[in-house]
């Protein structure tokens, strides 16, 4: 369980901070439960409520620094996988956003980095799926890590660009 005060990482909404855990009621006829009020930290006036007892939810703890670090240093070796498909690459892409994990993500842009380097170089555009998912995956883990170094989101772009290439 988390507290409030807490950083945690919600899958399609990144890194927020549990302002609250209150009881709520979704319906009259149903009973009250507890929900952790989650404050995204990209916009704090939002509000997010996740029920507690809920393991669909793909909340964690947010990285901290030691974590962060650790994994810019393990950039370079994770692996990545290609699949030909479009179709089953973005069930791939998908599933790997919905894990709300950071390896996955990095897997995601390493990926579509060395691939869209080789189509810009062959003179062919980059795909709009690849595109999509690529920000998709850099916003997720770029403000994550960001948020653990206390540094800036746009600075983690160049930063993982150097632990890839």
């Amino acid at each position: 369980m988390y507290t409030k005060g807490e950083f945690v990482v919600k899958a399609n909404t990144g890194v927020c901070v549990v302002e609250d855990i209150l009881l709520r009621r979704l319906t009259e006829n149903s009973d009250e439960k507890e929900y952790y009020c989650l404050a995204p930290i990209a916009d704090s006036r939002a509000k997010v409520f996740v029920p507690v007892d809920s393991d669909k939810s793909n909340l964690r703890k947010a990285m901290d620094k030691t974590e962060a670090e650790a994994l810019i240093l393990s950039i370079p070796s994770i692996e990545t996988k290609w699949i030909e498909s479009d179709k089953s690459r973005e069930q791939e892409y998908k599933n790997a956003m919905r894990s709300n994990d950071p390896v996955a993500l990095v897997a995601i842009i390493k990926n579509l980095y060395f691939r869209n380097k080789d189509r810009l170089d062959h003179g062919k555009k980059v795909t709009s799926i690849d595109d999509r998912y690529f920000k998709l995956a850099e916003n997720a883990l770029y403000s994550e890590i960001a948020h653990a170094l206390d540094k800036k989101t746009e600075d983690m772009k160049e930063l993982i660009a150097h632990s890839i290439a």
